[in-house]
This record gives C-alpha cells, sequence and structure tokens, in this order.
C-alpha cells in the first residue's frame, strides 16, 4: 500500500522551501538560434514539487525577500520535478506536448509497465514515486506518481513572483524522502 505523504499549509509569508507544490509552473528554455534569432520553447506543467535541499532554498528566498546577501548563499536556480496524473504518464501523454513543439512523431507505447506502478506504490522503485497527499485527513492528491528522469529548473525569483501559486507543503520527512530518492536516481550506475 502507498504512503499518504502529509502535507502542511503554507502561509503567505511562510517561506519558499523543499517539498512546496506549485500550479501552473513554466519552463522555458533556448531550443536553438543562429544570426536571425533566437527559438525559445515554453511548458507548463499543471503541478511540480521543489526537490532542492531546504537549506538552499530558504537561504535564495531570504535574499529575494531581503534585497541582500552572501555570494556563497546565491544559487541561480530551483531544482523541481514535475507531479503527473498517473493514467498520463502510463500512456506518455504527459509528455505529447515537448513532441510535437519539437516535430517529434510520438511512438505510442506504455511509459511504465503495469507492475512498475505497483512496486512505486511500495516505495521500491528507483525511478517513480507513486504519490498521494493529504491534508488534515483530506485527500489533495491521488495516483499521481514523479518520473525522476523528468526535472527543471527555475530561478528563485521566478517562484517568488509566482507565491500564490504555491498549494501547499510536504511535511519535511515527505519532502526528504523524494529528494533522497531523486539523488539516488541521478547517482545510479549507467550500464551500456
Amino acid at each position: 500500500m502507498s504512503t499518504k505523504s502529509k502535507a502542511v499549509k503554507c502561509t503567505p509569508d511562510s517561506p519558499i522551501c523543499q517539498g512546496d507544490v506549485f500550479k501552473n509552473v513554466k519552463y522555458s528554455f533556448i531550443d536553438s538560434e543562429d544570426d536571425t534569432g533566437v527559438n525559445i520553447v515554453e511548458f507548463e506543467f499543471p503541478l511540480a514539487i521543489i526537490i532542492s535541499q531546504a537549506c538552499d532554498v530558504i537561504a535564495m528566498d531570504d535574499l529575494i525577500r531581503q534585497k541582500s546577501g552572501k555570494p556563497a548563499k546565491f544559487m541561480p536556480s530551483i531544482l523541481l520535478c514535475p507531479i503527473y496524473e498517473k493514467g498520463a504518464a502510463k500512456k506518455g501523454t504527459h509528455i505529447e506536448e515537448f513532441f510535437s513543439v519539437n516535430s517529434i512523431n510520438l511512438i505510442s507505447e506504455n511509459v511504465y509497465k503495469s507492475d512498475d506502478y505497483e512496486i512505486a506504490k511500495r516505495n521500491w522503485h528507483y525511478r517513480y514515486h507513486a504519490l498521494s497527499i493529504e491534508l488534515d485527513e483530506n485527500s489533495l492528491i491521488e495516483n499521481a506518481i514523479i518520473d525522476f528522469k523528468h526535472y527543471f529548473t527555475v530561478p528563485m525569483s521566478y517562484l517568488a513572483s509566482h507565491k500564490e501559486d504555491r498549494l501547499f507543503r510536504l511535511d519535511d520527512l515527505f519532502a526528504e524522502q523524494i529528494t533522497l530518492k531523486f539523488a539516488t536516481y541521478l547517482s545510479r550506475v549507467a550500464i551500456p
């Protein structure tokens, strides 16, 4: 049975932190450039969770809010993972936009096999994290999944200017669990 992650409410004055879940997060990047211009691609993720370490995120939040700080505390980008609905992730439709924007033919496949989600629900999967979140015994998110192969960064100033899009924060224990699983996934040894 999957663990229900506990969430806590965020107040408008609480600092942005590891485990914060934001809605409608925009991510843009330079796809190509030449002498005539730059092609910028933008995606909007319905939900995303901060997985950068709490100490780094809070230090950058303080720097942005106080308009002063030490250079050693500067962190140009905050790391996030999109949160996908399980059914869309299984069918591969959660990344259709990327394929269409880049004119790549999307070949239909099951992104993860039927037992991958069950393994993820038991917290045993190396790549996927099954996610169910509740706040005060009320369910906020059910049947969601984080794919650790998908991550992106945004500047702290973006999160600060979109603070009203912050929905809630995972309790520290659950936020740290996701960050540790992400770090484990990134540090795996690749076998050709």
